[in-house]
C-alpha cells in the first residue's frame, strides 16, 4: 500500500528516529530475541549474475495490516522479488514497536495498541525494508456474533479482496475482534487478504473468533478466465479415393459361444488386383459388437449373425449362442412361483417355481420331487431359524459355515450339479433380510442378525464365495431390500430377490415402476440379476390410521368397538393380513403388479404359501394370467 512504501522509504533514510517516535506513540515494549543468522546476500556482488537472479531487490510482508486480540499468536511471512521480477525467497529480521515477535515471523502482544512490524533484508550493497501495521485489541469473551465484509465478492483469477471482521456484543454494539482465517478457492493471509485461485467456481471465506466458537462466512465467486481466440481453420487433407472393392471377407464363417462371452471377427475387402483392404464388422445382433470388431453375446439363447459391409458388398457369419447351465430350455417363460410350493403339496397348476429351506437329510430326494414335479426351486441351503446361526444375539459365521458343510458330501453335490445342468435349481439364497436389525419391540420383526453393521455386502461376497467353493455352478444370491447399505458394491453374489410391498407415505404408495426401476438400477450398480417377490399376505394396501400399541391394549383381534382400527376393504384388498395393521393384496394387485415386476426381473417369487390365499378363485385367476404373461418370454441365467 501507498503509506506503508512511502514509510518504507524513510525508515531506510532515517529508521532510527521514526521508530523512536512511534514506539513512544504506541506505548508497550517491543521485544524480538537476538539472532544473527548467516544469509545468503550480506556477499556478493550485483555483477555476478547468480546473486541478481538469488537476490531481492524488494521485500514485502503479509499481512500488510491486521488487527488482532491480545495474546493472539499470527505469523508475518516474507516475499522477495529480484530484478527480473520474479519472486524469490527473502531471508528477513524482524523486529517490532510493541508486543513480541520472534525469528520466523511469529507476534503476539499482551498489551493493546497500534504497532509496527519491521522486515529488514540485510545485504552488502543496500538493505530492504518493510513494514506492517498491527492493531492490538482488547480480547471479547462477550461476542454474540461475528460479521464478515464484504459478504460476497466477484473476482476474476488472480485478484485480491481484503476482508474485514466486526464483532458484535449482545446488545448490537459493534467491537473490533481478531480472527482466524480460512478459505477455499484460493489463499487466505492472516489479515484476511484473498487471491483467487485458477479454477472458476463458488468458494468461501471463513472467519473464526480465537476464543469463542463463532464464525461467518463469506461468499467468493471466481470467474472463468475469458477463452483463448480459436485457432485458424485447419485446411482439411486431401484424401485419396479409396480402392474400389470387389469382395468382403468376414472371418470367422461361424461361431458357438456360451452367454456373455466373447469372440473376435474380422473383416477385410479385396480388390480386383487382389489386394486386401481391412474393414471394420458393422452390425451384430444376440449381443454387442465394438469397433475392433469383438463380439460379446447376450445372455438369450439363439442363432445370430455378425454382419460386414461396404457400398453395396457385404458378409454374414453365424453365431449360435448355447444355453447356459441353470437356465433350463430356451423359451420356457420367466418362472413364476410361491414360497413353500413344493413342500405344501399342492398341485404348482400354473406355477413353476418354488423356493424352500432344505437339510443334508432331505435335499437330493427334494430335488428328485420337484424335478417330478416339473418345479424349478430356488434353494435356501441355509433356511430356518435365525437362533441357529446366532450367539449372543448376533449372527455367528462358523455356525453358518458348519451348516453349509453339512451339504459338502459327494452325493449332495453330484445332486446340486445335475440340477443346476438341467434347469432344475435356479439358485441358492445364503441370507434372508440382511438389513434386518430390528429387536423385536411392539410391531417390530424379531429375526434381528445383530446391531447394525453386523451383515454387510463384503459379508454376503464372503458366503457367495463359500457356497461356490462347495458348488461351483450353483448361482448364489439373497433377498433384501434395494436400499440397504449402496454405499457398498456386491462382487460375488449373482442375484438379489426383491420383495415388494405397497408402499406408504401415500404420496408414494403404489408406484411399483418407480420401485422396480429403482431395484433394478442398484442391481445394475452391484453386477447382478434381479429376481421379484410380492407379499400378497402382507403387503396390500395399509390401513393409515392403525395404531398398533390401541391394537394390542384392546386384548382381542376383532374389536366391535373399533372396527376401523384394523379396517381392510373388500374392495381395495384381500382381507386382513397376518401382521396387525397389514392388509393382503386385493386378486387384481396381484395380477397387475406381478406382471408388471415379472417381466422386468429373471424370476417371479410370492411370499408365501397360505391354503386359504392360494385356493381363492380371484387369486388362481390372478395367478395364470401372470403366468401366461410370462411364459412366452425368454429365460435368463441367475448369474452375474
Amino acid at each position: 500500500m501507498t503509506y506503508t512504501f512511502k514509510l518504507a522509504r524513510r525508515l531506510a533514510v532515517s529508521r532510527t528516529l521514526a521508530l523512536s517516535l512511534f514506539a513512544a506513540c504506541s506505548g508497550g515494549d517491543a521485544t524480538a530475541p537476538d539472532s544473527s543468522p548467516a544469509h545468503p546476500w550480506t556477499s556478493g556482488s550485483q555483477d555476478d549474475p547468480q546473486f541478481r537472479q538469488t537476490a531481492p531487490v524488494a521485500v514485502s510482508i503479509s499481512p500488510s495490516k491486521v488487527t488482532v486480540e491480545t495474546n493472539q499468536l499470527i505469523r508475518f511471512l516474507a516475499h522477495g522479488t529480484n530484478s527480473a521480477g520474479d519472486s524469490v525467497g527473502a531471508f528477513v529480521e524482524w523486529s517490532a514497536t510493541g508486543g513480541t515477535i520472534l525469528p520466523d515471523g511469529r507476534f503476539s502482544a499482551a498489551a493493546t495498541g497500534t504497532f509496527m512490524v519491521i522486515g529488514r533484508s540485510p545485504q552488502r550493497e543496500k538493505e530492504r525494508i518493510d513494514t506492517a501495521i498491527v492493531e492490538v485489541v482488547r480480547r471479547q469473551i462477550r461476542l454474540n456474533s461475528i460479521e464478515i465484509a464484504p459478504g460476497n465478492s466477484s473476482l476474476a483469477p488472480g485478484l485480491s479482496q481484503t476482508f474485514l471482521v466486526t464483532g458484535y456484543l449482545k446488545d448490537g454494539r459493534a467491537v473490533p475482534v481478531g480472527a482466524t482465517w480460512a478459505a477455499t478457492g484460493g489463499t487466505i493471509d492472516a489479515g484476511g487478504k484473498y487471491v483467487a485461485g485458477d479454477t472458476a467456481g463458488t468458494y468461501h471465506v471463513i472467519a473464526t473468533h480465537t476464543v469463542l466458537a463463532i464464525v461467518d462466512t463469506a461468499i467468493v465467486t471466481i470467474s472463468a478466465p475469458a477463452p483463448p481466440p480459436p485457432p485458424p481453420p485447419a485446411v482439411p487433407p486431401t484424401v485419396p479415393p479409396a480402392p474400389e472393392l470387389v469382395q468382403v471377407t468376414l472371418v470367422p464363417a461361424s461361431a458357438t459361444l456360451a452367454p456373455f462371452t466373447t469372440r473376435q471377427f474380422v473383416a477385410f475387402g479385396r480388390t480386383a488386383n487382389g489386394d486386401s483392404i481391412p474393414l471394420t464388422p458393422a452390425s451384430a445382433t444376440g449381443g454387442s459388437l465394438t469397433e475392433t470388431g469383438l463380439y460379446s453375446a447376450g445372455s438369450t439363447a439363439g442363432t445370430f449373425r455378425v454382419i460386414a459391409s461396404s457400398g453395396s458388398l457385404a458378409d454374414t457369419s453365424t453365431v449360435v449362442v448355447t444355453a447356459p447351465l441353470g437356465s433350463g430350455p430356451a423359451g420356457s417363460g420367466i418362472p413364476f412361483g410361491l414360497q413353500g410350493l413344493l413342500m405344501s403339496g399342492m398341485a404348482p397348476g400354473p406355477l413353476s417355481m418354488s423356493s424352500d429351506a432344505y437339510r443334508a437329510d432331505n435335499i437330493v430326494y427334494l430335488l428328485s420331487k420337484a424335478r417330478a414335479r416339473n418345479i424349478k426351486v430356488l434353494m435356501n441351503m441355509t433356511g430356518g431359524s435365525h437362533a441357529n446361526y446366532m450367539t449372543n444375539g448376533v449372527f455367528d459365521m462358523a455356525k453358518w459355515r458348519a451348516k453349509m458343510d453339512t451339504y459338502n458330501t459327494p452325493a449332495i453335490k453330484a445332486a446340486v450339479a445335475q440340477g443346476v445342468a438341467d434347469g432344475t435349481i435356479l439358485g441358492n439364497s445364503v441370507m434372508d433380510e440382511p438389513a434386518n436389525t430390528s429387536t423385536g419391540t411392539a410391531g417390530g420383526d424379531a429375526n434381528s442378525w445383530g446391531p447394525a453393521g453386523t451383515i454387510t455386502k463384503p459379508r454376503l461376497d464372503e458366503m457367495a464365495r463359500y457356497v461356490k467353493a462347495i458348488f461351483p455352478t450353483l448361482p448364489v444370491g439373497f433377498l433384501g431390500h434395494h436400499e440397504w447399505r449402496v454405499h457398498e458394491t456386491l462382487r460375488d453374489v449373482d442375484f438379489a430377490v426383491r420383495q415388494y410391498s405397497h408402499r406408504l407415505p401415500l404420496g408414494d404408495a403404489g408406484n411399483v415402476a418407480r420401485w422396480r426401476d429403482e431395484a433394478l438400477a442398484q442391481g445394475a450398480k452391484d453386477g447382478l440379476v434381479t429376481v421379484f417377490s410380492l407379499n400378497p399376505l402382507n403387503g396390500g394396501i395399509k390401513t393409515p390410521s392403525f395404531s398398533y400399541s390401541y391394537y394390542i391394549g384392546t386384548g382381542t383381534s376383532d374389536n366391535p368397538e373399533h372396527p376401523e382400527e384394523w379396517s381392510c376393504a373388500l374392495s381395495t384388498t384381500g382381507g386382513r393380513g397376518l401382521k396387525p395393521g397389514n392388509c393382503r393384496m386385493h386378486s387384481s394387485q396381484v395380477e397387475k403388479w406381478g406382471k408388471q415386476l415379472g417381466v422386468a426381473g429373471v424370476g417371479l417369487m410370492m411370499w408365501r404359501y397360505d391354503s386359504k390365499f392360494v385356493t381363492h378363485a380371484g387369486n388362481q385367476a390372478a395367478f395364470a394370467a401372470v403366468a401366461a404373461h410370462l411364459a412366452p418370454l425368454q429365460r435368463s441365467i441367475w448369474k452375474r
